[in-house]
């Protein structure tokens, strides 16, 4: 069972986070009354707060949250039966006040200097809950855990992340501050609702961080792959299934379909190169009544109408479509994002990312160049984690229709 942070099967393949704060690169503490800030509260019930940066009042008596803000944040944790000192831990972002109490306009460099305070604070305190309050939260802490850029706040919020990374709940919510300027009754109540939420875990989300590469059977022999197919075509039980091509329109002069995947149940994941006998037992497959799960459906109908003339049969869900449903915030239903906001998973497709693209004046990607253990890796994952948002998805629209 692993009870601490810092997963090693993450570690093994992630970049070194500086555990030495850059203070010489930020130099906020030269111009305060209470640098590098230390967190205070006792974390009785193990969570911890991470804002922004101390205020004037906070800089003049070294303790987080106490200024105009903080109040707010202090009486919505009061309406939910939350102490704030009593039973979190405080820190912020940047440890130290900047001047004028605006973030410079280097604010991310400052983010990123600031960072290894977090992350020690983290390591020290072992919450299994990490509410980020405000956008500059969630600057410092989600590019440790999920991958380097961190867009539009507002798709954040309210999120519930069962981070693998740290096997911790990491919980976006509104800053105080932004609720005291806008003066909306209706963001007030979605902040408490959000903070509600965060304070309903009472562990960690994992007990066993899972692993999901070595759930993969990469197949390279095609005889094997059109066995393990049609042995799933024998069993009969829905499947999730994703492949993997040179071009994103089968219309372009030399599209192929480079590799496949089928997870079924989340009892087998597979995936093998789109050669030889392969191609004729998937093609029964989704020619079966099998129902069948995916994420932007119409990506792999297209193809297959295209190249095979044929259309998938019994598609049963798409998981984009339903991200959409469930929540209609911009920027939000990609696999990707969905495979972190739900299932707390690290980003898996930096490696083969820059290789999806196609070069300058081309209109193919350089899939070709990427070893293909990497391909059947990526795209095997794709379809279990397809799978698994399918299952979170669905049980989140019977909990709809049970309390409609």
């Amino acid at each position: 069972m692993i009870k601490g942070f810092f997963n090693l099967s993450d570690l093994s393949s992630a970049r070194t986070i500086p555990t030495i704060p850059r203070c010489g690169l930020c130099k906020l503490y030269s111009s305060c009354q209470f640098p590098k800030m230390s967190p205070t509260g006792k974390g009785k019930r193990g969570v911890l707060i991470c804002g922004e940066s101390p205020g004037n009042t906070e800089d003049k008596r070294g303790v987080q949250f106490i200024g105009e803000s903080g109040q707010i944040l202090r009486k919505l944790l009061r309406s939910i039966n939350v102490d704030l000192d009593r039973d979190c831990w405080k820190t912020n972002a940047l440890c130290c006040h900047p001047a004028g109490n605006k973030l410079p306009k280097n604010a991310q460099t400052l983010i990123d200097a600031c960072r290894p305070n977090l992350m020690n604070t983290i390591k020290k305190y072992q919450p299994h809950t990490i509410i980020l309050v405000g956008a500059t939260a969630c600057k410092s802490l989600i590019p440790v855990i999920w991958k380097d850029k961190v867009e539009e706040f507002s798709k954040w919020t309210g999120q519930n992340i069962p981070s693998q990374f740290l096997n911790a709940w990491v919980c976006p919510v509104y800053h105080p501050a932004y609720l005291l300027r806008q003066k909306n009754t209706l963001l007030e109540t979605i902040t408490r609702k959000s903070l509600k939420k965060a304070f309903s875990h009472k562990a960690r989300p994992w007990q066993e961080v899972p692993d999901y590469k070595s759930e993969v059977e990469v197949i390279h022999r095609p005889y094997m792959a059109a066995k393990a197919i049609r042995d799933m075509i024998q069993i009969g039980q829905e499947c999730s299934l994703d492949i993997e091509t040179n071009t994103l329109k089968p219309e372009e002069v030399g599209a192929e379909i480079i590799c496949c995947s089928i997870c079924q149940s989340g009892r087998r994941t597979i995936a093998y190169p789109w050669i030889g006998e392969t191609i004729d037992a998937t093609i029964d497959l989704l020619k079966s009544e099998i129902p069948k799960v995916g994420a932007n459906i119409k990506f792999e109908d297209r193809w297959f109408r295209r190249l095979y003339r044929f259309g998938v049969k019994n598609w049963m869900w798409d998981a984009v479509i339903c991200a959409h449903y469930l929540d209609n915030r911009s920027g939000i239903t990609s696999v990707k994002f969905q495979s972190f906001v739900q299932l707390g998973l690290k980003s898996y497709n930096e490696q083969v990312e820059p290789y999806l693209k196609p070069a300058k004046n081309k209109r193919l990607n350089r899939i070709k160049e990427l070893s293909i253990n990497d391909i059947l890796i990526y795209n095997g994952i794709d379809s279990l984690v397809e799978w698994k948002i399918y299952e979170i998805q669905k049980k989140k629209l019977e909990r709809m229709r049970i309390h409609a």
